[in-house]
């Protein structure tokens, strides 16, 4: 295979396997290095993969200055979805972000509840529309990369794009940590 199909091919799958063949990875490694690109490593449920991320010195247009061509602003309720679920999966700042740990659904649920109105009645259909659009923001999230795809199990593991975040960007949320949606008391 020829590097940029490499490339395209990692891009295009998000995670890799990492190649066992030498000369694949090599291929890989220049292709990356050619497009200002890094290799990250990534655990997806045990299994070591790779995924291109930016070379630590590159950042790339944010779309910050108002291009809404180039930069689609996330919702609210997507941005305190993921607060949420980090603040759930990474229970010790002092530790790494990626790849955190296993958070129940239910709890971190509970926790966004009660930041959203509470003036609707809370019987059985009306909880469901209340916690909606946070179930809404998981799928959207885990498509997205930044929460693992749902096994089954009722858990919310941080996805492979949160590898991907820079130290600069892993420092701001430990210095705001404690106004992360934390989990519910009791």
């Amino acid at each position: 295979m020829s590097d940029p199909y490499l490339l395209a091919r990692a891009r295009a799958q998000r995670t890799v396997p990492v190649p066992a063949d030498r000369a694949e990875l090599t291929g890989l490694r220049r292709a990356v290095d050619d497009v200002e690109r890094r290799l990250v490593d990534v655990a997806a449920d045990g299994i070591q993969e790779l995924m291109t991320g930016w070379a630590p010195d590159v950042e790339p247009a944010s779309g910050a200055l108002g291009d809404s061509d180039v930069h689609r602003t996330a919702s609210a309720v997507r941005l305190v979805t993921l607060a949420c679920c980090i603040r759930h999966c990474w229970p010790d700042p002092s530790q790494p972000l990626y790849p955190g740990q296993p958070a129940a659904q239910e709890d971190v649920i509970a926790a966004l509840t009660p930041l959203q109105d509470t003036l609707a009645p809370h019987d059985g259909a009306a909880m469901l529309g209340q916690t909606g659009h946070f179930l809404t923001a998981l799928r959207f999230l885990r498509a997205c990369g930044h929460l693992s795809p749902d096994i089954g199990d009722g858990m919310i593991r941080l996805g492979p794009m949160v590898a991907l975040w820079s130290e600069r960007d892993v420092a701001e949320l430990r210095s705001g940590y404690d106004i992360l949606p934390a989990p519910r008391k009791g």
